[in-house]
């Protein structure tokens, strides 16, 4: 009997996630859709369900992707009560899978949409704030200054934005987020989404294009996209995948960066057909650094374009998981001299003692001379006994039968500088031990290190 292509007991929540990607999908299988929603039917058979958002929390969903799209579509928490059945199930699932679709609210499933505080329009190129008379952004409570200052600068967004004044208005954004992790949680939620609102795709849109006239203003441009959610991040991604070169975009790369929330989108780049889309992905996955990216760039190590599998290579030495070492270790003898370098990088950056008898028999077998010193100097920065003393070895070995005393005698004094360079306490234990058992230059060079 074939196994379903998804875990039957799972949570309640990831099922649901489940459902809504693939339904999402240009097509849907039938026989999945409905296996889960029977699941998904007898997880809430005899107790009720909760779902939120965490919509005052945009920026730190940990890349969950039904948060992501329940955020997309306004949808602040879902109550499943006991009893629901697979159509109520289905009807609010392909709800939340449509970008426009009105979400329906049963007695059984009952959806509760975020107020919209500040209804903001395009008309023709100019913003304008409809209805102003009615108070779009919320009232503080009297007597809280903080929160009376917060309701006070996004009054002056919100004026700026009228206006098209974007300098101010940036500067606005900033200092309204800065303020708010200060806040009561009640008043943090609503001026949030207040903000949110404010920073609408067309304002956002305008923000870029003032921060590509205007460097000065990029990397606080960032910190504002930061908090647009994944609606900022899919604009961000659509401007970067214009060319293939960043340049003066470089800072929607540092804001995605600073976005876990947006992996859902960032991580289909790491399939693309484009390697210009490829390396970017690699990149901002490899600095988001959540372990469900790791699979995806563990299976493009081998990718055919030598620019994606270096990317590859550099992104997965920001993690720290196990499934990275082999792809690594195999990067070593990568054809490619840049591409052994950065594998060698990547793995000493773990830090693992483990990792310096592999990198040792790489450093034995490397023949470029840039190379073999960018892995000398990756496996000295090692802090672990076990790395400095497999350089002490080659620091104190004598020359072999076919090997010239002088090279021996460069490598050696090489290894000295490294592990100069390194300053941990296990190098300067090694340069101890060669300055005292080693000879002529090479002890020297430890006895000058040492002296410092």
């Amino acid at each position: 009997m074939q196994e379903p292509p998804f875990d039957p007991d799972a949570p309640f929540g990831q099922l649901l996630g489940g459902l809504v990607t693939l339904l999402r999908a240009p097509h849907a299988e039938d026989r999945v859709v409905s296996g889960l929603l029977e699941a998904m039917a007898a997880r809430v058979a005899a107790s009720p369900v909760l779902i939120e958002a965490g919509i005052e929390n945009t920026w730190a969903l940990d890349g969950d992707p039904l948060k992501g799209r329940l955020q997309a579509r306004q949808v602040d928490a879902i109550r499943v009560a006991p009893g629901a059945t697979t159509l109520e199930l289905l009807a609010m699932a392909r709800a939340l899978a449509d970008d426009q679709a009105p979400i329906p609210s049963t007695a059984r499933v009952r959806v509760k949409l975020v107020p919209d505080p500040l209804p903001l329009h395009v008309s023709g190129q100019r913003l304008a704030l409809t209805d102003a008379t009615t108070g779009p952004v919320p009232r503080a409570r009297t007597g809280d200054q903080l929160a009376e200052m917060i309701e006070g600068i996004l009054r002056e967004l919100e004026k700026a934005i009228g206006r098209q004044q974007w300098h101010a208005a940036l500067h606005d954004a900033q200092a309204a987020l800065r303020a708010l992790p200060a806040v009561q949680e009640d008043s943090r939620r609503t001026f949030t989404i207040a903000l949110r609102r404010l920073l609408s795709r067309p304002v956002l849109e305008t923000l870029i294009e003032q921060a590509y006239r205007v460097p000065e203003e990029r990397a606080r441009t960032a910190e504002v996209l930061r908090a647009g959610g994944l609606a900022a991040a899919e604009l961000m991604l659509e401007a970067l995948k214009q060319s293939d070169t960043v340049g003066p975009r470089g800072f929607l790369v540092d804001s995605l960066a600073g976005m876990p929330e947006a992996l859902p989108v960032i991580l289909p780049l790491i399939k693309s057909l484009r390697p210009a889309e490829a390396r970017l992905g690699a990149e901002l996955l490899g600095r988001i650094g959540l372990p469900d990216a790791v699979p995806a760039l563990v299976a493009q190590a081998s990718h055919p374009d030598e620019r994606v599998r270096l990317a590859v290579v550099q992104a997965l030495g920001h993690y720290r998981d196990k499934a990275t070492v082999e792809p690594l270790r195999h990067a070593l003898g990568h054809d490619l001299p840049m591409i052994r370098a950065e594998a060698g990088r990547s793995l000493a950056a773990r830090g693992s003692a483990a990792i310096a008898m592999p990198l040792l028999a790489a450093l034995d077998a490397e023949r470029d001379p840039a190379v073999w010193e960018q892995l000398l100097s990756a496996i000295a920065g090692i802090d672990a006994p076990e790395a400095a003393s497999v350089l002490l070895r080659l620091a104190l070995r004598k020359p072999g039968l076919l090997e010239r005393r002088s090279t021996l005698e460069r490598k050696q004094l090489a290894v000295v500088q490294a592990l100069a360079a390194a300053g941990t306490d296990p190098a300067r234990q090694v340069l101890a031990r060669i300055a005292a058992k080693g000879k002529g230059a090479v002890q020297e060079a430890a006895q000058r290190a040492l002296d410092g």
